[in-house]
């Protein structure tokens, strides 16, 4: 994350995680330092900014704010389910 807002935020590296079209394959120590929000947002909208959400039957997703092209007043909402692999 190279936003400035992003220094208070904590959040594992992006290379730490791999993904395709639908998931995101990271280990546990990776997941377990993504912060949960699982029925809200978090505030501080800016492009790279990651959590996690877990769904009502147990899956969990993660999120993240990613650019809008030709938009630097937008965020997109973007979300891969995540598969843990150790």
């Amino acid at each position: 994350m190279t936003d400035p807002l992003g220094r208070f935020w904590k959040q594992p590296d992006r290379t730490e995680i791999l993904m395709d079209s639908k998931h995101a394959v990271m280990n546990r120590s990776s997941f377990d330092r993504l912060s949960e929000y699982s029925t809200s947002r978090p505030t501080g909208v800016y492009p790279g900014k990651m959590w996690k959400s877990i769904t009502r039957d147990g899956a969990p997703y993660l999120c993240w704010y990613g650019i809008v092209e030709g938009r630097d007043d937008l965020c997109s909402n973007n979300a891969r389910q995540i598969l843990i692999c150790d």
